[in-house]
């Protein structure tokens, strides 16, 4: 059973992942998608957004900026930038102290 930290921790989830579905979108200018239809298993690449390298560094770039949190290296990108919801775990952990 859910308790109120966990709750609280699910709605802040939802809400970085509608930030950053906003972000993505209007970084890479993917003007052909409502980030209101995308979910937390939204995927960046392959059959999700499609995203190139370029586009994922552009995200990386703006995303860094907007949550003040640091992509390290190459591994812990690929290993964040999987999903809207893998980033906004990130972010969390990051941003919760």
């Amino acid at each position: 059973m859910l308790d109120r930290t966990d709750l609280m921790k699910s709605d802040n989830s939802k809400e970085i992942v509608l930030q950053l579905a906003s972000l993505i979108v209007e970084s890479v200018n993917l003007n052909h998608v409502d980030p209101l239809t995308l979910n937390a298993e939204t995927k960046l690449m392959d059959e999700g957004l499609e995203l190139d390298s370029v586009d994922i560094l552009e995200c990386v770039v703006v995303i860094e900026q907007k949550f003040g949190v640091k992509i390290k290296n190459a591994d812990q990108g690929r290993e964040v930038f999987q999903t809207l919801g893998t980033i906004a775990n990130f972010i969390q952990k990051k941003t919760s102290g």
